[in-house]
């Protein structure tokens, strides 16, 4: 009986090593996922800008609304080109205006689209 002292535990690490193989090919279940893998935790926090100061949230928000407002000036002027440059990329330039108009990414006055800036949330 001393002999198999330990195999509870030996067969345990078996058993994982056979679910991590299985994750890693693609192939394991949900419940050998749940029971062997290890879960992602919830998002507790957005990491720090690598430019701003170790410590400094304020500005590393507003180093990330500037990313998303020039990701926004880039994408608007990029449809703007389409509609002036070609027929056939017109209606999917205007599509795409549009779906920034509605996702609150441009913001129209008249029949001019802008970009919005999350800053100063000018929507």
């Amino acid at each position: 009986m001393v002999a198999l002292r330990g195999l509870g535990r030996a067969y345990q690490a078996y058993k994982k090593a056979k679910a991590t193989a299985k994750m890693k090919a693609g192939k394991s279940t949900r419940a050998e996922r749940l029971q062997f893998g290890k879960r992602d935790p919830d998002i507790k926090k957005v990491p720090m800008s690598k430019t701003a100061k170790k410590g400094d949230v304020k500005e590393s928000v507003r180093l990330s609304k500037q990313h998303f407002y020039l990701k926004n000036i880039d994408e608007a002027s990029k449809h703007k080109r389409n509609i002036d440059e070609a027929e056939k990329a017109i209606s999917k330039a205007k599509k795409g205006l549009k779906k920034m108009v509605e996702t609150k990414r441009a913001f129209k006055i008249g029949d001019s689209t802008h970009p919005s800036d999350p800053a100063t949330k000018n929507r």
